[in-house]
């Protein structure tokens, strides 16, 4: 029979997994009411323009060098193909992607690399506390989790980051069978990392790092084939013209800062950095993932594990690697756009810091307490966790969530099908316009950001009112309409 102690363990793991699941689940759910958006039609019919090839060697002339993250968007893109229900799935799998991406990390980091149990469903429950957390804080949730181009130029690259440096543990302390195999598939996702976005591109250079100061000596020819091959693939983006292009675009000479951004670059990066930290959901969300850590970490200890042994050259590798990959994002966008990190950027940012910040915080936690160190009675109880990260969740994206899936979304869908359906008929019927109406709905913030709801939104997906606006020009494109206008006195049919 087991103890009583046994016992309150087992319903406090029970009761952390079922709250992890209520503060997932909405918005996964809200995927299966997703509809396309802006570039996702502009990308369709930029490929209907000029073909199947034509558009990939257009995108890297003109406009980009992510010639991996413009095949998804392009050729792997389903409204592409008049599938407008294809982005439903696709940013559902997406998302469970990044889950098992990160339990893959944590699984590969521990087991293999530090020699510390742990097993798949262990790793697997973390990576759903680090997503929640990040789904709950994030800065614009739309453009990472919904908008299916969104998706695929941050969520890809980032999922390849994190696979390869799991495969790349493999190579260095799993010993498997056929090294040089996993090696090469190491480049992979690499490539997706490196070529798929510049921000990931910048972060996977502190990672690289570690890998060369940590790697096995038997380990380190397979470096180099990373490095070869991720040196070939970025200096192909690198030079792409659409990028210097898009550069120009971005950050126009004319911008009173960008002639001296130079003398500035440093002081206004930290400051972007500070920024991003005071916002409270965001320190919220970081002190919740360091929490969970150390909680860990202290756990460890206490269950009889051996201390993970870094010497102080080691711990200053970490540590600056650490900076080094949150800095590099804000660096990056004060240089490329003399401003913040944009919205859709700071999304990727904050994931990287939760996972980073955990494991960091578990790997010190696991060396400042040892097993016998005594803890006031209020930390003992296990409840204190689930109470915290209840307070957590309760003030930031999850109730929004659940308001939004609950009370919008199946209207929101409705809306925009009926919306598609009169575009269709007016391109069939040869209609010189088509008003429609604006979407009614009582609330949309996660799935649906609207400004009636929020100023603080990235984008309002809506129709823009009257017969001009980005939005009305891409559904005439797309839909091949001459014009589209929205009439705010107009109700739904």
């Amino acid at each position: 029979m087991p103890d009583s102690d046994t016992l309150g363990r087992q319903q406090l793991k029970l009761l952390l997994r079922l709250g992890l699941l209520l503060a997932l689940a909405p918005f996964l759910l809200l995927t299966a009411f997703n509809q396309p958006f802006f570039d996702d039609f502009r990308d369709a019919y930029w490929t209907r323009q000029h073909g199947l090839a034509g558009v990939q060697s257009w995108l890297y002339l003109t406009w980009t060098g992510r010639y991996t993250s413009t095949v998804f968007m392009t050729w792997l893109n389903p409204v592409t193909y008049g599938w407008l229900g294809g982005v439903k799935p696709i940013t559902a799998a997406l998302f469970v992607a990044q889950w098992l991406s990160v339990a893959h990390l944590i699984r590969v980091l521990f087991h293999r690399a530090l020699r510390v149990a742990c097993s798949w469903g262990t790793a697997f429950w973390v990576a759903g506390l680090l997503l929640a957390l990040f789904c709950n804080a994030a800065p614009a949730p739309f453009s990472f989790l919904y908008w299916f181009c969104g998706a695929v130029a941050y969520q890809v690259p980032l999922i390849g980051l994190l696979n390869f440096t799991a495969l790349a543990l493999r190579v260095g302390w799993g010993q498997p069978a056929r090294p040089w195999r996993t090696a090469g598939w190491a480049c992979v996702p690499l490539v997706l990392a490196l070529v798929g976005n510049e921000l990931t591109l910048v972060q996977a250079l502190p990672v690289l790092v570690v890998l060369g100061s940590f790697l096995p000596t038997a380990a380190r020819p397979k470096l180099w084939l990373w490095l070869a091959v991720g040196g070939a693939a970025t200096a192909a983006a690198v030079v792409a013209p659409g990028n210097w292009a898009r550069v120009i675009a971005m950050a126009p000479p004319s911008d009173p800062l960008h002639a001296y951004r130079w003398l500035v670059l440093g002081p206004r990066t930290l400051y972007s950095l500070a920024l991003f930290l005071l916002k409270p959901q965001i320190l919220l969300s970081l002190l919740a993932a360091a929490g969970a850590g150390g909680w860990l970490g202290r756990w460890y200890r206490q269950a009889g594990g051996v201390v993970v042994s870094v010497s102080r050259r080691q711990w200053w590798v970490l540590l600056a690697a650490f900076g080094a990959l949150h800095f590099a994002g804000f660096l990056l966008f004060r240089y490329v756009v003399v401003g913040p990190p944009l919205m859709r950027a700071q999304n990727e940012i904050l994931l990287v810091m939760l996972i980073s910040t955990a494991l960091l915080a578990w790997l010190a936690a696991q060396q400042v307490f040892g097993a016998t160190t005594n803890w006031p009675n209020w930390l003992r109880t296990g409840l204190v966790p689930p109470l915290l990260l209840t307070g957590v969740f309760l003030t930031g994206h999850v109730p929004e969530a659940w308001r939004e899936l609950l009370t919008s979304a199946a209207s929101f869908d409705a809306q925009m099908q009926t919306r598609f359906a009169a575009l269709r008929a007016a391109h069939r019927t040869g209609q010189p316009n088509v008003t429609l109406p604006p979407l009614r709905l009582p609330y949309g913030r996660v799935l649906i950001p609207l400004r009636r709801f929020s100023n603080d939104i990235e984008f309002d997906i809506d129709l823009t009112p009257g017969c001009e606006g980005n939005i009305n020009g891409v559904m005439e494109r797309y839909f091949e309409v001459p014009d589209v206008c929205c009439d705010t006195m107009r109700t739904v049919q």
